[in-house]
């Protein structure tokens, strides 16, 4: 399985930015989608060559505790 890596930065202003690396294809959206119930509405995205590259297959699995 390839690493996945998740750079989170948080600005001043409290704008979040999300970085992912290691998705192939359009499974880095499904990972993106996961941030975007935590942290927010997404404001904009940039896709990387690896958005480019052949489809993987990715779960996710997200537990939030109260």
């Amino acid at each position: 399985m390839p690493e996945r890596n998740f750079e989170i930065t948080i600005g001043p202003d409290g704008n979040v930015e999300l970085h992912v690396q290691g998705y192939k294809g359009k499974s880095c959206l499904e990972a993106m989608r996961m941030f975007e119930q935590i942290v927010g509405e997404l404001k904009e995205q940039r896709e990387t060559s690896e958005f480019y590259e052949p489809e993987e297959v990715v779960r996710n699995n997200v537990e939030r505790h109260h």
